[in-house]
């Protein structure tokens, strides 16, 4: 890894107000020795994390989990290397997608650990609330950099291959060697698990304590802890502080958070990297959006998504009547036929229609899979019986559920509602299920570490296959 001083170049930083981060009007950059010595200060960093990581999110994360778990769900319609890198699971050391999302994840894990290394000039009254955040991204970081640059978790097995590096106290000049997966996957859950003890329950723009929660409900599915994860989710859904949306599509495309969100990350026209004709962005619409307003037309959906669904399921539904003289308004459903540029009258996925809208992180839907799930690896009926949450979900959608269900019909549940969100390769991962001829734990569904982190930092070893 790269000296972890020439990651934040924080005296040039541009940093933003709590209230105009995402409003982008940036206030001056803020040099070395005023930075951190006051509690607004303080929160211009954290600001300018949860924009560094929000892009490794955005950019390349969310495209890895997806394209590298498609089993024909998408037709590449575009001409960019990085994804067909994705989609044909034939990543290298130096593919540029994984290198960035590591570079820009390492950003906002240092700002965290200067954050947390001066959290004392924050004032009393705020101070949990800013710990707690800089503890939820530090986290969360360090989760999903587990679950994409190592070997798949294994519940009750030493988990002793090499993950990432564990840097938590930032030094003049570090070269650290790669943590083992059970070390970082630890770290993420006491960070976590601090975090929802610290975070308020009433913060919407930011992380607050259910975000902690829903992200812990995730890693405890993941290691396998079905009790702890049902508790995690449940927590949220009897919360009482969100609810699902009146259909799916209502769920995503929004400037605020809704009542469904439990966390977004913010974003508008200014700080997405694009331009009015998206052209500019590597985020989500402008691969997935085929409208007058952006997208280029690169992700088609094909008949293997649609097939997924049952007849009426709203969640499959497919728009026919658009023309290019369309709006983006006039899309009612959740895939549509496509009347952007370069559409080649294919059909897109609606969940991102737009660069400037928020990006959808975890919602109230993903906690009622979640919770129902791991009651039936647990067991248990922890806050509803499964047949209850799977029921919530599929009403809205419009479609009749099974007077009961096992888990592979939960399991294939979470695929129709969570399909293009950023879940689907770490879902397939911890259930064990191949994608197309690659077994689970196959070496090229992990992505590499980058060789320029390499170059620098000799003490890092490679991943196999790379």
């Amino acid at each position: 890894m790269k000296r972890i001083k020439i990651l934040l170049y924080l005296s040039v930083f541009v940093l933003f107000s709590c209230q105009d981060f995402l409003e982008l009007e940036p206030k001056q950059s803020i040099d070395t020795e005023t930075a951190l010595t006051s509690g607004e200060n303080i929160r211009l960093a954290l600001n300018r994390a949860y924009v560094d990581i929000r892009d490794g999110y955005g950019q390349q994360l969310f495209h890895g989990a997806e394209l590298m778990a498609d089993q024909g769900e998408i037709n590449f319609q575009g001409t960019y290397i990085q994804p067909r890198e994705y989609l044909s699971k034939n990543l290298v050391a130096s593919s540029m997608w994984p290198e960035s999302a590591w570079q820009d994840m390492y950003q906002g894990i240092y700002i965290c650990n200067q954050v947390l290394k001066n959290i004392d000039v924050v004032e009393q009254t705020e101070k949990d609330q800013i710990k707690g955040e800089a503890l939820f991204l530090r986290g969360l970081c360090y989760f999903d950099l587990a679950r994409f640059y190592a070997p798949t978790y294994k519940p009750g097995a030493s988990n002793n291959a090499d993950a990432v590096p564990l840097v938590l106290d930032n030094t003049e000049e570090q070269y650290p060697y790669r943590a083992t997966v059970q070390e970082v996957y630890n770290q993420a859950q006491s960070d976590l698990e601090e975090a929802a003890n610290l975070l308020s329950e009433g913060e919407y723009f930011f992380a607050n304590k259910f975000a902690a929660k829903a992200i812990l409900s995730r890693l405890y599915l993941t290691t396998g802890e079905w009790e702890k994860a049902a508790n995690a989710a449940n927590d949220v859904i009897e919360s009482e502080l969100f609810s699902l949306s009146a259909t799916p599509l209502a769920a995503f495309n929004h400037a605020a958070n809704t009542a469904e969100d439990i966390f977004t990350f913010q974003q508008n026209n200014d700080d997405n990297l694009g331009n009015e004709s998206g052209t500019g962005n590597e985020g989500m619409s402008a691969f997935y959006a085929s409208t007058n307003v952006t997208g280029r037309s690169d992700f088609a959906i094909t008949e293997v998504l649609f097939a997924l669904y049952e007849d009426g399921d709203l969640r499959g539904e497919l728009q026919t009547d658009l023309t290019d003289d369309s709006d983006e308004g006039d899309i009612k459903s959740l895939y549509y036929n496509g009347f952007g540029n370069n559409h080649g009258g294919a059909n897109f996925c609606a969940k991102w229609l737009n660069f400037d809208k928020n990006l959808t992180f975890i919602r109230l839907a993903e906690m009622y899979l979640t919770r129902a799930e791991a009651n039936l690896e647990n067991d248990s009926e922890i806050g509803a019986a499964p047949v209850e949450d799977i029921t919530a979900i599929r009403l809205r959608a419009d479609v009749d559920t099974p007077e009961t269900v096992d888990l592979e019909f939960v399991r294939n549940e979470r695929i129709r509602e969570l399909i293009f969100e950023g879940n689907r390769l770490h879902d397939y991962k911890r259930w064990g299920w191949s994608v197309e001829d690659l077994a689970y734990d196959s070496p090229q569904l992990v992505f590499p570490v980058p060789q320029r982190e390499r170059d620098v930092n000799t003490n890092l070893s490679q991943n196999e296959n790379y």
